[in-house]
């Protein structure tokens, strides 16, 4: 689904990843925009994970409506290209709605499962209780309830397996 990007992105990314976990000049406003400028750029080089966090800082630290518009697009475009954590953020905003995104229930299921089917724990849980309530214009239904429940518990068991074996 998404394109393959170059080796100089990919450092460029890495390098933007480090240094916004970093707390190396954590309050610097030159930090804050350097950094911004090289997730844009990977963004805007075909990076996915870089157009899903930048989309993700745009949206939810965005000062302006057009910040947050911008964040919109770039999570959109993210989630097109099969980025979970895209997905979700994405069908969270078609469940409240959100600028160019009116409020739909259908968009918001759509990505919920899209998500959900990439073992995104929210998702899962999401359409868990969706189906259990009857939420998002879903007929309650409890089978489909408790296969999305049963997802989220195999993932979980899956992580801690993965985590443990790595521990030892």
């Amino acid at each position: 689904m998404s394109t393959p990007v170059g080796t100089f992105t990919q450092l460029k990314f890495s390098f933007a990843e480090k240094l916004f976990h970093s707390s190396f000049l954590r309050h610097s406003r030159f930090r804050h925009q350097w950094i911004m400028r090289l997730f844009k750029e990977a963004a805007n080089e075909g990076h996915l994970k870089a157009l899903s966090m930048y989309g993700h800082l745009l949206f939810f630290r965005g000062v302006t409506p057009v910040d947050k518009g911008q964040g919109i697009n770039y999570l959109l475009d993210a989630a097109k290209q099969g980025d979970a954590k895209a997905q979700y953020q994405i069908a969270c905003i078609y469940e409240s709605g959100y600028g160019h995104l009116l409020k739909s229930t259908e968009n918001a299921v759509r990505w919920f499962v899209r998500a959900a089917e990439q073992n995104h724990p929210l998702a899962c849980r999401r359409m868990a209780k969706a189906c259990e309530k009857g939420e998002l214009g879903l007929v309650v239904n409890m089978e489909q309830a408790q296969l999305w429940s049963a997802k989220i518990k195999r993932f979980s068991e899956q992580t801690s397996a993965a985590n443990l074996s790595f521990n030892l």
